[in-house]
C-alpha cells in the first residue's frame, strides 16, 4: 500500500485546494497528434518542437502519467493515456511561466500543476460525504492498497477485466456516472478501434461502424456491445423512456465511476458494467432466469440479482449451471422483509440457493432496522439504508433496500477479484463473507424473534476482505526519542537523537516478514542522518515489535524553531513482491518541555507554584483545576503521592506554600469556588477545611500578622456582589477583628506587607466596587481608605517601596488600564494610563540595575509595559506589543547566567515570550502553547540541574519549558505574586529563585543502580531521625507488588534491593515499575525498568 498523491486533471470539474509540486507539469498531448511516443532512454520525444522546449526549461525527464491507461479509458474526448509528466529535477519558482510556455506549444492541448493530496484514498465524487456506507465497509481504506495516483486504478486488471452483470430492471448506460464504466464487448468491434460506444453530439450511441447485425464473437447474440434487454430480445438495455430506474439505481451501488469529480462514487470504482434488462413493464422481473444465463454466456464474472420471490430456490439447475460451467459468482439480495414492514425470517428465491450470497440489510452505525429478512440462508449484512446512488435522466437518489446492500457487495467481489485475478471462485467468496465485522444487533432480536445466526458473518469490509490474512496490516503504535544529548528523552535544538518505532500489526491479518521502516521528511529543521530501521524479528498478527539496537538518527539544527516536524513513515513487509507498503504521516518535536510533560486533559486557571515539599530535595508543581482538583506532580510527569485532591469545585485560587504550623514540614494552602480554604500535606492529606460561604477565587497569602511567630492565613472572598476579608490561624480560627465585611466581591487576592515601617503587618486588596482598601493586622481600615479608583479590579495589588523612603507603596491596576502608585497613607504618587484594563497582576524588578525598580504588567491594551514609576517612563526597548490580550503576570529571572533579569510574557492565546531584559527576543521565543493561558507562569528549578524550569498552565493542561542554560542567582519575581507565600509584597520576601526552594538535607534517596536492571537493582537511603522506613515498589497500574522493607529504623545510611520478584517470590516480566520510599512524613518515588 503506497502513499496516495492524487493529481488534478484538466478535465475535472473541480479543484481541491491542496499544495502543489513545484518541480513537475502535467501536459496533455494534442488528440491531433497521432503515434506520440517518448525516445527511449532519453529525454526527447518524437516531436521536435517540444524536445527544444523540454531543453529550455531544463527537463530532467519525460513520461507517461499513466501508462495502464487503454484507449477506452477516457472522459469525452479526453484520454488518459494522452497525459504525460514532464520532471524538472528541482522545485522551480517560475512555474507559472514555465506552464505558459509549455502551453503555447502547438503539440501540446494543457499544462497544469500537480496537487498533493493525503493518502487514504478520499474519492472527490461531490456525494461521498453522504455515502456513510462506503466509509463504513472501509472503502477508502481498500482504495489505498493501489497507487492511485502513479497510475493504478482499482477495479482493473492488467490483462482483461472484471464484469459484473446488473440483471435487473433497465441499465441507463450513458448516466454520466456510468458511462465511463460500462462494459464494451470488444468482440463485437467490427471496425476495431477499440470502442463499440462513441459519442455523437452530446449522445452516446453504439458506434455506427460496428453495428453489422452479425455475431461477431460468437457468443449468440448479434451487436451485444454493452449487455442485452433479454425482456424485448434487443442489444439495447436502456430503458424504454427512461422509466425504469431500479437497475440504474443497482448499477450505481456496483461500480459508478469514482473520483470522477461528479455524482457519487462506489466500491467497484472501475470494474465494468454488463447492462440486462429483465422487465418488460418495470415492475416485475419476468426474464430473470433467463438473464443469468444470458449474462454467464456473455462473459460476465460476477452476476447481481437485487430481486426475487418467497420460497425454496427456484434456479438451482440454472444457477449451478453458471457458477459451475461459467465460472461466475452470483449475489442476490436477502429481501426486504414481510408485507407488514418487519423483518421476517423466510426463505427468499433465488438468494437462498446454494451458489449464491445472500446479503441482507443494515444502517448508519451497524444499526439492523428489523426491515430486511433475515435467516440461515443470509451470508452477510452491508449497508442498505439512505443509499446514495445513480438514477434515471442523470440524476441520483437515496434509497432503502437489500436491493442496495446487494450490489454494494457484488462491487466489492469484484474489486477483490481483480486484485487477485488468478484466485478461483470459491477462495473469492471465502474473502467476503470471512472478513467481516460484526456488530451489536447481530445478537438482539426482531419481534422477539432472535437474530443470532440470522445475519450471516457480519457487515461487509471490503478493506479486511482485501487484506487480511493475505496482508499484514502494520501500524506505529508508539515513538521513542533516545540518548539525547542531555538523556531527557526530549529532543531540542542543536542535538541528536535516535527514534525508536513500536510498530504493531493488527488481530487477524498476516503476519509480517523482513519490515522495513524509512523515515522523510521536507522540513529543513532537522538533518536525517540514518533513515532505515530494518525489524529483524516476524512480526506476528495482534502483536507488537521494537528493534534493540536499530534506529532512525536524527539531528535538529541549533537555529530550529520549536515545534512538529512532519515525517512520513513508509513501512514495507515481504520476502517478494507484491510487497505490502502503507505511510504513516508522524510528527518529530523539537521542544523544550521538561521530560514527562506536558499533562493534558484539564482547564488550569490557577498558576502553578514549584516547591520542594516533600522534602526530598527536588521540587514539585502544583496547582488547581476547573474540575474541581487540586494537583501534584514530581520532576518526571508522574502524580505525587496521595493527589489528585478533590474539592469538588473549581479551584482558581493560587497555592501558597509554607510551614504553617511550625512542625518542620511545609503545607500548602488554597481556596476553592466551593468556599473551603485547604490546607493539606505534601501528600494530599487534609490539614484543615475551613469553610464560609463564599466563593474563594485570589490566593491566599501567608504572613506572621499577630507577630507570635507562627504563620496566618489571609484571603479574600466573593458572595455574590458581596466579600470579606479573612484572616486565620493554621487551625482555624479567625484572627481577632476577622473576617472584615468589605460588601464588596473580590476575584483577586490580598497583598500582606508593612506599610508603614512600624513593625505591624498590613494588608490591602482590590475589590470589584472599584476601591482599594489597607487594613491593619486587627481588621480595622486604615485612615486614607478607601481610595476610590474608576472601575474595578481584576489585578491584584503589589506592595513596593519605590521611593526608598523606607514606607511600602501600593500598586494596583483597574479595568480602565489605570495604574495607581499610592503612598502607604494612600495619597496618590503617581498614576499611568494604558486605556485598557490591567489583568493578571503587576510584578516588580530591577531591570536594568539602576538601583531603581519597575513594573512589570500586562492586560487588554496588548502590550507588556515595563515602566519606571520614579521617571514616568518605559525602559529603553520597551514596551512590546504582542498583538492581543494577556492575563498573566509578567515574571523576571536570570535564565541564562549573564547577570541580567530575562522577563517572562504570555498571551491569552497560547503564545508566550522571553525576553532579555534591554527586549530583545530569547533564543526560542516566542513559545506557542496549547490552549489557552489564563494565569501566571512559575519559575524554578524543578529537577534541581541547575537550570530553570517555567510552567504554564492553560486550558489543554500543565506545560514545564526546560530552559536549557546555567540558571544565575538574581532576585527576582518568579511566581505570581511574587513568593512562595504568595503576598505580592517586594518588601519582605523578594530572594532568589534558590533561596524560595528548600533544600533540606536530611533525608535523601539515592537513584536506584543499575537502571535499567536485571536481576537486581539497589538504592541507599539517608534518614536523619528515628523512624519508620517503607520501601514498597508498584507496577505501572499502581498494584502493589512487594514491601521491602516495613520497620522503624535508626538515623543512618540504609541500603535496599530488590531482585524483580514480586512478595511471592515470583519473578516479574519486562516493564516499568516505581519504588517508594516512605520515612516518616517524608517520601520519595523512583522508575524503574527491568529489562530481560
Amino acid at each position: 500500500m503506497k502513499k496516495a498523491l492524487f493529481y488534478i486533471q484538466l478535465f475535472i470539474f473541480q479543484y481541491v485546494v491542496g499544495q502543489a509540486y513545484n518541480d513537475r507539469v502535467l501536459i496533455y498531448i494534442e488528440n491531433s497528434v497521432k503515434n506520440f511516443e517518448i525516445i527511449e532512454n532519453s529525454i526527447k520525444t518524437n516531436i521536435n518542437e517540444l524536445n527544444i522546449e523540454l531543453e529550455d526549461i531544463g527537463a530532467t525527464k519525460i513520461r507517461q502519467w499513466l501508462p495502464n491507461a487503454r484507449p477506452t479509458d477516457r472522459d469525452g474526448d479526453t484520454y488518459l493515456n494522452r497525459y504525460y509528466i514532464i520532471e524538472l529535477g528541482t522545485d522551480r519558482e517560475d512555474m507559472n511561466l514555465i506552464l505558459q510556455s509549455i502551453e503555447n506549444l502547438n503539440c501540446v492541448y494543457s499544462s497544469e500543476t500537480m496537487i498533493i493530496m493525503k493518502p487514504d484514498y478520499i474519492p472527490n465524487d461531490q456525494r461521498w460525504n453522504q455515502q456513510y456506507g462506503l466509509q463504513l465497509i472501509e472503502a477508502d481504506l481498500a482504495y489505498d492498497l493501489w497507487d492511485i495516483d502513479n497510475g493504478e486504478i482499482p477495479g482493473t486488471v492488467e490483462d482483461g477485466e472484471i464484469v459484473v452483470a446488473i440483471s435487473d430492471v433497465g441499465f441507463e448506460w450513458d448516466h454520466p456516472d456510468l458511462v465511463g464504466n460500462v462494459w464494451q464487448n470488444l468482440g463485437e468491434d467490427a471496425d476495431g478501434d477499440g470502442v463499440v460506444i462513441v459519442q455523437s453530439g452530446n449522445t452516446w450511441v453504439f458506434d455506427p461502424d460496428d453495428i453489422n447485425g452479425i455475431d461477431d464473437d460468437e457468443d449468440g447474440y448479434e451487436d451485444n456491445f454493452i449487455g442485452w434487454d433479454v425482456a424485448f430480445n434487443d442489444n439495447d438495455p436502456m430503458p424504454p423512456n427512461n422509466s425504469y430506474s431500479h437497475g440504474t439505481e443497482v448499477a450505481g451501488c456496483v461500480s459508478s465511476s469514482t473520483n470522477n469529480n461528479i455524482g457519487v462514487a462506489s466500491v467497484g470504482w472501475s470494474v465494468k458494467l454488463m447492462g440486462l434488462n429483465t422487465s418488460n413493464d418495470g415492475q416485475y422481473i419476468q426474464y430473470g432466469g433467463q438473464s443469468i444465463l444470458t449474462a454467464a454466456q456473455m462473459g460476465a464474472d460476477v452476476i447481481n440479482m437485487s430481486w426475487g420471490g418467497w420460497g425454496g430456490c427456484s434456479y438451482t439447475a440454472l444457477i449451478n449451471n453458471a457458477y459451475n460451467n461459467y465460472g461466475c459468482i452470483l449475489v442476490a439480495s436477502a429481501g426486504n422483509g414481510g408485507s407488514d414492514g418487519n423483518t421476517n425470517f423466510d426463505l427468499h428465491s433465488p438468494s437462498s440457493c446454494n451458489n449464491v450470497i445472500s446479503v441482507s440489510a443494515i444502517g448508519p452505525n451497524d444499526n439492523f432496522g428489523c426491515w430486511a429478512t433475515a435467516g440461515e440462508t443470509v451470508d452477510l449484512c452491508a449497508p442498505g439504508e439512505s443509499i446514495w446512488t445513480t438514477n434515471v435522466n442523470g440524476s441520483y437518489g437515496s434509497y432503502w433496500g437489500t436491493s442496495f446492500s446487494s450490489p454494494m457487495t457484488a462491487g466489492a467481489v469484484a474489486l477483490v477479484w481483480s486484485r487477485f485475478p488468478d484466485a478461483d471462485q470459491e477462495w473469492v467468496e471465502d474473502r467476503i463473507i470471512s472478513n467481516t465485522d460484526e456488530f451489536s444487533d447481530m445478537e438482539g432480536s426482531c419481534q422477539g424473534e432472535s437474530l443470532e445466526g440470522m445475519l450471516g458473518t457480519g457487515r461487509l469490509n471490503i478493506y479486511k476482505a482485501l487484506s487480511a490474512g493475505v496482508f499484514p496490516s502494520l501500524y506505529i503504535s508508539d515513538v521513542n526519542y533516545l540518548n539525547d544529548t542531555d538523556d531527557d528523552g526530549v529532543l531540542n535544538p542543536g542535538e541528536q537523537v535516535q527514534v525508536k518505532l513500536i510498530v504493531g500489526n493488527e488481530q487477524g491479518w498476516a503476519d509480517a516478514e523482513n519490515v522495513v521502516a524509512t523515515i522523510s521528511t521536507e522540513d529543513d529543521r532537522i538533518a536525517i542522518i540514518d533513515n532505515t530501521i530494518e525489524f529483524s524479528n516476524t512480526i506476528s498478527s495482534g502483536s507488537t515489535s521494537f528493534t534493540l539496537i536499530d534506529h532512525f538518527l536524527l539531528y535538529a539544527f541549533e537555529d530550529a524553531s520549536l515545534g512538529n516536524i512532519p515525517c512520513t513513515v513508509h513501512l514495507q513487509a515481504g520476502s517478494e513482491e507484491p510487497y505490502y507498503e502503507t505511510t504513516f504521516e508522524i510528527d518529530i518535536s523539537i521542544s523544550l518541555d521538561q521530560s514527562g510533560f506536558p499533562i493534558t486533559g484539564m482547564v488550569i486557571k490557577s498558576s502553578p507554584i514549584i516547591a520542594d515539599v516533600d522534602g526530598n530535595s527536588i521540587g514539585e508543581v502544583y496547582f488547581g483545576s476547573d474540575n474541581g482538583n487540586f494537583y501534584g506532580y514530581t520532576v518526571d510527569g508522574n502524580e505525587q503521592w496521595g493527589f489528585p485532591f478533590n474539592t469538588g469545585a473549581n479551584v482558581r485560587s493560587s497555592a501558597a506554600v509554607r510551614d504553617v504550623d511550625l512542625d518542620g514540614v511545609k503545607e500548602i494552602v488554597f481556596g476553592s469556588n466551593d468556599g473551603n480554604l485547604y490546607i493539606i500535606n505534601a501528600f494530599g492529606m487534609q490539614e484543615l477545611s475551613y469553610w464560609q460561604s463564599g466563593m474563594i477565587i485570589g490566593s491566599p497569602a501567608i504572613i506572621d500578622l499577630d507577630l507570635n511567630g507562627d504563620f496566618e492565613i489571609v484571603f479574600t472572598t466573593q458572595e455574590g456582589n458581596s466579600g470579606k476579608v479573612y484572616a486565620i490561624t493554621e487551625d482555624g480560627e479567625d484572627m481577632e477583628g476577622f473576617p472584615v465585611n468589605i460588601g464588596e466581591k473580590m476575584l483577586v487576592g490580598a497583598a500582606a506587607g508593612d506599610l508603614e515601617g512600624d513593625g505591624s503587618p498590613d494588608i490591602v486588596v482590590c475589590t470589584w466596587g472599584d476601591n482599594i482598601y489597607a487594613i491593619d493586622n486587627f481588621g480595622i481600615i486604615k485612615p486614607g481608605f478607601p481610595v476610590t479608583s474608576t472601575n474595578r479590579f481584576n489585578a491584584p495589588p503589589t506592595l513596593v517601596d519605590i521611593d526608598g523612603d523606607g514606607d511600602l507603596e501600593i500598586i494596583a491596576g483597574n479595568d480602565s488600564g489605570l495604574l495607581h502608585i499610592l503612598h502607604h497613607d494612600g495619597e496618590e504618587m503617581a498614576i499611568f494610563d494604558t486605556g485598557d484594563d490591567i489583568r493578571g497582576g503587576i510584578s516588580v524588578a530591577d531591570v536594568n540595575d539602576d538601583g531603581s525598580y519597575e513594573l512589570l504588567f500586562t492586560g487588554y491594551d496588548d502590550i507588556l509595559h515595563v515602566w519606571n514609576p520614579i521617571e514616568g517612563a518605559e525602559l529603553q526597548g520597551w514596551p512590546f506589543d504582542m498583538g492581543s490580550n494577556s492575563l498573566s503576570e509578567p515574571l523576571t529571572a536570570d535564565l541564562d547566567s549573564d547577570g541580567d533579569l530575562e522577563i517572562i510574557a504570555a498571551k491569552k492565546d497560547g503564545m508566550a515570550y522571553i525576553f532579555h531584559h534591554d527586549g530583545t527576543p530569547y533564543s526560542n521565543s516566542p513559545l506557542n502553547l496549547a490552549g489557552s493561558i489564563e494565569s501566571s507562569p512559575a519559575i524554578g528549578d524543578l529537577d534541581g540541574d541547575g537550570d530553570y524550569e517555567i510552567a504554564f498552565g492553560t486550558t489543554a493542561g500543565l506545560e514545564i519549558i526546560d530552559v536549557k542554560a546555567d540558571k544565575g542567582d538574581r532576585l527576582s519575581w518568579s511566581m505570581h505574586r511574587g513568593n512562595l507565600e504568595r503576598t505580592g509584597s517586594l518588601g519582605m520576601t523578594l530572594v532568589s529563585n534558590d533561596k524560595n526552594v528548600s533544600i533540606p538535607k536530611q533525608f535523601n534517596v539515592s537513584p536506584n543502580y543499575p537502571n535499567p536492571f536485571n536481576p537486581s537493582t539497589t538504592i541507599n537511603i539517608e534518614t536523619s531521625q528515628d523512624d519508620l522506613l517503607a520501601v514498597r515498589v508498584f507496577d505501572s497500574r499502581g498494584r502493589l507488588i512487594n514491601t521491602l522493607t516495613n520497620n522503624n529504623v535508626q538515623a543512618g545510611y540504609h541500603k535496599i534491593s530488590w531482585n524483580g520478584k514480586d512478595s511471592r517470590g515470583h519473578n516479574m516480566p519486562t516493564g516499568v515499575y516505581f519504588i517508594t520510599v516512605l520515612s516518616g512524613t517524608k517520601i520519595n518515588t523512583q522508575k524503574l525498568i527491568l529489562l530481560k
